[in-house]
């Protein structure tokens, strides 16, 4: 009696879809250095080709807030925080902040350098980009501010932190597919899920 009743909840557990497919497919799919550098030569409009010189820094696991980023690297003294969103998220530009210091306090830490230094610290420039492909309509290409997120808003903007929005469903950023066969199988494939 008590096998027929963990054979069932085995069954179901098998058959449950995870609501998270596009993004564990994603992260998959950009964890191969070759397929992240051709994602970063399509959205920069670059021609780089050794993966080698491409260093991935996705935060893995990574108990901070719990949160986890999907992808980032840093290529050529360009960190790039690369996320993927099936529903509109407005407040992806506080997430990118939270992921970005991440980012920096491990770099700081790893090459021991003096934030008390009478010298600056050069750091890699930041790029915000997030490939959105669910069902509420959007534009090809959306810019998403930090500053929008403030009670107070004023001229002056003492922090500031921008993420582009590219829509990759299908009938837009068709340069952009075209340029990385990778992100456009995977448009194709989520499409058709």
């Amino acid at each position: 009696m008590g096998k027929r009743s963990d054979q069932k909840t085995e069954t179901c557990q098998e058959t449950r879809v995870r609501r998270n497919y596009k993004d564990t497919v994603f992260c998959m799919l950009y964890r191969d250095k070759s397929e992240l550098l051709e994602l970063y030569n399509a959205v920069n409009d670059t021609y780089y080709t050794d993966p080698e010189e491409l260093e991935v820094t996705t935060l893995e696991n990574a108990v901070y807030l719990s949160m986890k980023n999907d992808v980032s690297c840093v290529v050529y003294l360009r960190l790039n925080l690369y996320e993927h969103q099936s529903t509109v998220n407005p407040n992806m530009p506080l997430r990118d902040l939270f992921y970005v210091a991440k980012q920096y306090e491990k770099m700081v830490q790893k090459e021991h350098l003096d934030l008390y230094s009478s010298k600056g610290i050069w750091i890699p420039s930041p790029r915000f980009v997030v490939f959105y492909n669910g069902t509420e309509e959007q534009p090809e290409r959306k810019i998403l501010r930090l500053s929008e997120s403030f009670y107070h808003r004023t001229d002056e903007v003492n922090l500031e932190l921008v993420v582009l929005q590219l829509n990759i469903n299908p009938g837009y950023n068709g340069e952009l597919l075209g340029k990385c066969c990778s992100l456009y199988d995977y448009m194709q494939y989520v499409d058709r899920i």
